[in-house]
């Protein structure tokens, strides 16, 4: 087997284990908070004091090593003056590793 077809396999394996699909998930949610921070021109500072939180909290919160809970990702949504929404997609065959869109 070449190296091109073990990769692959791997990586649709990988698209079928339900740990790294809610990793992808985080990452997805982390780097839209970012995102719309950026486009809002907010700081880290100023998320935490919209969340009544410390700004260390905030830090953690996009560190993209937390589970977090849909009460936790709506807060932070709504500090954002956004909203969150949930939804389902077809699953997609893994060709290459995952890219964020900035969507």
């Amino acid at each position: 087997m070449t190296r091109e077809k073990t990769f692959t396999k791997w990586l649709n394996e990988l698209a079928e284990d339900p740990t790294f699909l809610t990793e992808g998930a985080i990452l997805d949610f982390t780097e839209a908070v970012v995102l719309a921070m950026k486009r809002q021109g907010i700081t880290r500072s100023e998320l935490a004091a919209r969340l009544g939180k410390t700004p260390a909290y905030v830090t953690k919160l996009l560190s993209g090593s937390n589970n977090f809970t849909l009460k936790t990702m709506t807060q932070v949504a709504q500090a954002l003056r956004l909203s969150l929404k949930v939804r389902l997609a077809p699953l997609q065959p893994a060709t290459h590793p995952r890219r964020a869109t900035g969507n």
